[in-house]
């Protein structure tokens, strides 16, 4: 889990499951895409502890089961809102 800051005010909470940093995404175009950790890893954080992170930010980007399935459970999400890329569920909130 890492937070970013926009110029714009917008906090960025970006988390995604530990195993899927590195790792490359193709998207249904056909591109692309890494899991990089410039963008995510930052602090290695529990389930329980998420919620905490979720009220932090105004802009929530999730990926992978673990992760997606916290924000859903925490009634942050809707598995309807679920999109998948390259098999990974992925969803971003606006809070």
């Amino acid at each position: 889990m890492k937070t970013h800051r926009s110029k714009t005010g917008e906090v960025v909470v970006a988390i995604c499951d530990e195993m899927l940093l590195g790792r490359k995404l193709r998207l249904s175009t056909g591109v692309s895409v890494e899991v990089q950790e410039s963008f995510y890893k930052g602090v290695l954080v529990c389930e329980t502890d998420l919620e905490d992170y979720f009220r932090m930010g105004t802009i929530i980007n999730l990926l992978g089961e673990n992760a997606v399935k916290a924000a859903v459970k925490l009634g942050y999400a809707s598995e309807k809102s679920v999109i998948y890329v390259d098999g990974v569920p992925h969803i971003q909130l606006f809070l």
